[in-house]
């Protein structure tokens, strides 16, 4: 009986903060996204997401897991078949395999992503080089690298 109320009380909390992004564009419902950072190692994608959970919710997550943080996550980010390897409270680490596209030879291609959010810093990694772009929803353009081996 106790659960039950448990967990009413939480679909209720979900329901009330919906996934929406009117008012702060860098937030997805109970999350505030800091900063993105990819680090692309061949055709697979590592990612870490710094957030903020609002106050109020820390506790309900604290209490009855992170089922919904790391869906929310995951959301945010918008790579179907992503998984999320790791999800605290001020940030997730998610791999995504076939991030980019492999045209051989140890030559790939991250294409243009669009997020969920504003992301007020993004930070793309390859083996040759690092690019950073401030307060944007989409990475432009996509980059081409090659592998280290």
């Amino acid at each position: 009986m106790k659960w039950a109320a448990v967990g009413l009380l939480l679909m209720l909390i979900g329901a009330v903060v919906a996934p929406v992004t009117a008012v702060n564009e860098e937030r997805y419902s109970y999350i505030t996204v800091e900063s993105i950072t990819i680090h692309l190692v061949d055709e697979r994608a590592v990612i870490t997401i710094d957030y903020a959970i609002d106050d109020g919710i820390r506790l309900l997550v604290l209490l009855l897991g992170k089922s919904d943080l790391k869906d929310k996550v995951l959301q945010i980010l918008d790579y179907p078949d992503a998984t999320v390897y790791r999800a605290d409270l001020d940030r997730a680490i998610v791999f995504v395999d076939n991030a980019s596209y492999d045209y051989g030879s140890g030559s790939y291609w991250f294409p243009t992503h669009r997020f969920k959010v504003l992301v007020p810093s993004l930070t793309v990694i390859t083996p040759q080089d690092v690019r950073f772009y401030k307060n944007v929803q989409e990475f432009p353009n996509g980059i081409g690298y090659f592998s280290t081996i």
